[in-house]
């Protein structure tokens, strides 16, 4: 009897086991249908363990933080300074991820409520109370408003001889603020009720507009591939100030060609006197007329970490203080010396010289007679030689040339090469030489002039 009552217990207890390893086989409700609650963000997060065998529990909790957050809601209040924005696609795409990024590196006390997995995949199940949501927002808002509040209150203690620094420290109010761009963020200033962010903006678009920038030279004479021979100098003042203080210390400014590139001094700021000096090192585009534009530099201006980009996208819409000068470009000097020979008879017509001058002008150089105005000093010497009689009373001839480019202000060859055994066929050796000289003209075209031309003009 007691060895019967013992098998038994032995079997039930098999039973039991087996009926309860099979419960938990069993996918929960909220694996197979993902849970809505009007109470709770949601997230429910899976990851293959075949794919993913050493962190599959990491990759599902991932998963999960992110679906909990893309159930919060981007909202844009109608006071807000993005609400302008509302029908530009990517603007509002962009801060949204902005917001949603923010969420996922600040988000608090959600719970995992539960995890099942079998023996390919992992899942997990977070929740998030909406309303301790909202009120931790609200808390982290009014501490954001309160050293927004700090920066601007120091910003506005400081002089005008301080502007850039005070210029900065609105940037920093901004960037406390950059979590509730899209929100209706108020505060009362020298007792009168605001949208802070937008008070910031428009103070900060105010004291641009002061900001008057002056070039002491107004045109500049310039070369392709060469520097502007002296420094240029930017004055920045206070558009309505006219006393001993007008001037605008420390203020970041760059340099840009409207017509293409250029290379330099192209960043600088103002010197405590409000003077900037900027140098041109090299000039690539031919136009005849260019206009160099020096603005005032907000990139370096607004220099904070955590800068999200939809901050940043409104601080560049900012109107700056510029100024313009004009950039005539000078034609290059050249001096040609070309010695062209046929079967060592010096010849009446130049063909590579010609050619060479024709390319040369198209790229908006010059000749000039005096070798000594001339910024190149280049020289050809080509001649041919005979071959003999190839079929019949068929002539070859054989033409040879060499190239060589000389900087003359700084007496350095900067460019040498050559063409070989140039063939030419005609049923006299003179003519026969002509004809190599019309094909060596075609590889001159082809072979020589494209790098030549990149020393000249100083192309990369």
């Amino acid at each position: 009897m007691k060895r019967f009552i013992l098998l038994f217990f032995i079997v039930l207890a098999v039973l039991v086991s087996c009926k309860s390893n099979k419960a938990i086989k069993t996918k929960p409700d909220w694996v197979r249908n993902r849970p809505t609650n009007e109470n709770y963000y949601v997230g429910v997060g899976i990851a293959s363990k075949i794919n993913n065998p050493y962190d599959y529990q990491q990759i599902a909790k991932k998963n999960a933080l992110n679906d909990l957050i893309s159930e919060i809601k981007v909202t844009v209040s109608a006071n807000s300074v993005l609400s302008q924005f509302q029908d530009n696609k990517d603007f509002k795409q962009q801060f949204e991820s902005d917001v949603k990024v923010t969420a996922l590196n600040t988000i608090e006390s959600f719970n995992v409520v539960d995890s099942w997995e079998d023996k390919d995949y992992f899942w997990i199940y977070y929740r998030l109370s909406k309303e301790e949501f909202k009120d931790l927002r609200r808390r982290k808002m009014l501490a954001a408003l309160e050293q927004a509040e700090h920066f601007f209150q120091l910003s506005s203690s400081l002089s005008n001889q301080q502007l850039v620094q005070s210029i900065r420290l609105r940037v920093r109010a901004l960037v406390a603020l950059q979590p509730y761009l899209g929100e209706d963020v108020q505060t009362v200033l020298n007792g009168k009720r605001v949208f802070l962010v937008n008070e910031l903006l428009q103070s900060i678009q105010h004291d641009l507009y002061t900001i008057q920038l002056k070039s002491i030279a107004n045109v500049l004479n310039g070369k392709v591939g060469k520097a502007i021979s002296e420094p240029f100098e930017v004055n920045a003042t206070f558009r309505e100030n006219q006393d001993a203080q007008n001037t605008i210390p420390y203020l970041p400014l760059m340099l840009t060609n409207e017509q293409g590139k250029i290379d330099g001094t192209l960043q600088t700021e103002t010197d405590q006197s409000g003077i900037a000096s900027f140098a041109v090192s090299k000039i690539y585009e031919k136009n005849t007329v260019q206009i160099l534009r020096i603005t005032a530099d907000m990139n370096r201006m607004m220099k904070v970490d955590s800068l999200n980009f939809t901050l940043q996208n409104l601080l560049m819409r900012l109107d700056v203080p510029s100024t313009n000068i004009r950039l005539n470009i000078v034609p290059i000097k050249v001096f040609m010396q070309a010695h062209e020979r046929n079967l060592s008879k010096e010849m009446n017509v130049s063909y590579i010289e010609s050619t060479l001058k024709k390319q040369l002008v198209s790229d908006g150089c010059v000749f000039v007679k005096n070798e000594n105005d001339a910024d190149y000093v280049i020289n050809i010497a080509s001649n041919t030689k005979a071959l003999g009689t190839i079929w019949g009373n068929m002539r070859s001839v054989s033409l040879d040339m060499s190239i060589s480019v000389l900087e003359h202000t700084k007496n350095i060859e900067i460019y040498k090469n050559g063409l070989n055994e140039i063939k030419g066929f005609q049923t006299t050796d003179e003519n026969a030489g002509i004809d190599a000289y019309k094909t060596a003209c075609e590889q001159f075209i082809l072979k020589i002039y494209p790098p030549l031309n990149k020393e000249i003009m100083q192309y990369e």
